[in-house]
């Protein structure tokens, strides 16, 4: 296997709520996302309408060699997709 990350790879949201599917020639990692901070539901359509928090995986579970690369390239795609992105867990 190559440290290289590949090249070619696709992100996309899930196919089940509150998930994020990232894949590449050796990967695939569902990522999940929750509400952000900024989020007001009392007022859904507001300010923070566009407030998400994408979730790292436990330490404890098992992450691939690229799973940094993977996680950026998802948080990078929710930015161009017009979230403001928070982060959770490490």
């Amino acid at each position: 296997m190559s440290s290289e990350p590949p090249k070619d790879f696709t992100v996309k949201f899930g196919k089940f709520a509150w998930t994020i599917e990232y894949d590449d020639t050796d990967d695939h990692i569902l990522f999940t996302f929750d509400v952000g901070s900024k989020f007001d539901f009392k007022n859904p359509s507001g300010p923070g309408k566009n407030s998400l928090c994408l979730e790292h995986h436990a330490p404890s579970t098992p992450r691939s060699s690229r799973y940094a690369v993977a996680f950026e390239r998802t948080k990078q795609f929710l930015e161009w997709c017009g979230y403001e992105v928070e982060i959770y867990g490490e």
